[in-house]
């Protein structure tokens, strides 16, 4: 079974499940944290899922000026644009892997819930991110962290989890800069998690973080 289908098979209960477990609070506490104006931006969450870390950014910041919802799971995906008809004066949908998207320097703030852990290569993944920002623009995730609680979720998900200084290490090389790690103040988020943000300086020459490598 492949990911996209088990997404498909646990969508019926995924909100409710991310709800009991706390992360809904814990998205909206570090979006309330982050402070970001988004009335003007062009806004992507990747790997949406049903919408959770979108809702919680809306929930704080308020309607953007366009929102794109991107997961491979069709099931999950309609249940988000359901959820977020209002999010965005625009609102537009790809039922698309992260590696088919391929409009550049389109969004000011791309968002990210625990998609860096299925990158086969994390690293490009992270990389054609960077290219799918405006200059000035800025990435937003949620990445697993090592507790003993993955092993239990990885007998399903077959998901990775990852040290913050690594996802930081990860980040620089893709080109990524300003980075900074926000921990969640509680519960099972607190313990299964960090959050990062990281921008796109102006200007910037996608292939830097190759460069800077090499």
């Amino acid at each position: 079974m492949t990911l996209a289908e088990r997404y498909e098979k646990g969508a019926d209960r995924w909100a409710l499940t991310l709800e009991r477990l706390g992360f809904p609070a814990a998205y909206r506490f570090l979006f309330s944290k982050l402070g970001l104006t988004v009335h003007d931006k062009d806004v992507c969450d990747v790997g949406t899922g049903c919408g959770d870390f979108a809702a919680a950014l809306f929930e704080v910041s308020g309607q953007a000026r366009s929102l794109t919802l991107v997961d491979p799971s069709s099931t999950m995906l309609q249940k988000a644009c359901r959820r977020l008809r209002l999010a965005g004066r625009q609102l537009r949908s790809l039922p698309v892997r992260l590696d088919e998207l391929t409009s550049d320097k389109t969004y000011d703030l791309i968002l990210g819930a625990h998609v860096l852990e299925h990158l086969e290569d994390p690293e490009h993944g992270l990389r054609h991110l960077l290219e799918l920002l405006k200059p000035g623009g800025r990435l937003v995730l949620s990445v697993s962290k090592p507790h003993i609680c993955q092993w239990f979720i990885w007998l399903r998900w077959r998901h990775r989890w990852y040290h913050e200084d690594d996802v930081c290490d990860l980040l620089r090389r893709a080109g990524f800069q300003s980075i900074e790690v926000h921990r969640f103040p509680n519960g099972v988020p607190s313990r299964c998690s960090h959050a990062y943000s990281a921008c796109r300086v102006a200007n910037q020459d996608p292939f830097l973080g190759q460069i800077l490598e090499s």
